[in-house]
């Protein structure tokens, strides 16, 4: 009788070890997903503010050009598509931030759950401790790219209303041209000029495929130079967190995480650059 009271104490114990060991295990994961998560957020914010920096120069250069009788309206309208796809880009590059947060919200509720009311008392109190000297630094990144937000809004609105301006002076336009073009009406080309028609068609899809590739080399570079410009400061931040005596080693790894995460992202939009020079450079030689 001891025995079976001896050997039943024996399960209890090994079956409320296991259960603590899976728990533990569970919120370790939960923990990592959550920090890399955070930096994700934090690596995407600083791209975003970079990139309304960015978009604020395109605008500059794209005012220039819009004074000057020598840019043609198709480089007009080259010029615009850049400045659209620059701004589309931001608007994912926003979305994809808040999608983030949504799905970090998810994970500490998830790790709510694993650790329990007490446990997760606990470790709000220990996030209050761990970013308590990132509270400033916090809420002026929250002011940085609240400011963007609002700038790349602004300057949306600002560029439908011109191009709807611009539209309704080219219509005019173009009915004349319609009218006049109405009352001319041509021979048919003899079989070589159709012949030449055909080959300066080709020439023509060529020349088109080689001014999309350069769109999207203008729009790549200027977000590597935005981007170059947020790691900049990500890495002056990994500076003083090391150069701070109450840092600790969590915090100096956090920081340089989030370096190495925008690096990553300037090195494939790098890559993206030399590949679609490659190609520019075949269709010219074609």
């Amino acid at each position: 009788m001891r025995m079976l009271k001896f050997l039943i104490l024996v399960i209890t114990f090994s079956t409320v070890a296991n259960v603590h060991q899976v728990g533990a295990q569970n919120t370790k994961e939960v923990k990592k997903k959550i920090k890399n998560l955070e930096e994700e957020i934090r690596a995407n914010e600083e791209m975003l503010v970079s990139g309304v920096e960015g978009l604020d120069r395109i605008k500059k250069r794209f005012a220039k050009s819009e004074k000057s009788k020598k840019v043609s309206q198709q480089e007009l309208d080259r010029k615009r598509k850049i400045f659209k796809n620059v701004e589309a880009r931001l608007e994912r590059l926003n979305k994809q931030i808040k999608k983030q947060k949504r799905k970090l919200e998810d994970y500490k509720e998830e790790l709510a759950e694993v650790k329990g009311e007490k446990n997760v008392a606990t470790k709000v109190e220990e996030t209050k401790v761990s970013f308590a000297n990132n509270e400033q630094e916090l809420a002026q990144r929250q002011e940085r790219l609240k400011a963007a937000r609002e700038k790349l809004e602004q300057e949306r609105k600002a560029i439908e209303e011109a191009y709807l301006k611009e539209q309704q002076e080219l219509q005019k336009e173009a009915n004349k041209l319609a009218q006049i073009n109405d009352q001319i009406k041509k021979e048919q080309e003899k079989i070589e000029q159709q012949k030449q028609a055909i080959l300066n068609k080709k020439l023509e899809e060529n020349r088109e495929k080689i001014n999309e590739l350069e769109d999207d080399v203008f729009v790549n570079e200027e977000m590597l130079a935005s981007g170059k410009e947020g790691l900049k400061r990500a890495e002056a931040k990994l500076q003083e967190v090391k150069a701070d005596s109450n840092s600790t080693q969590k915090d100096i790894e956090r920081k340089e995480s989030i370096v190495l995460k925008i690096q990553n992202r300037l090195n494939k939009i790098q890559a993206e650059i030399n590949i679609k020079k490659g190609e520019i450079e075949k269709l010219k030689n074609l």
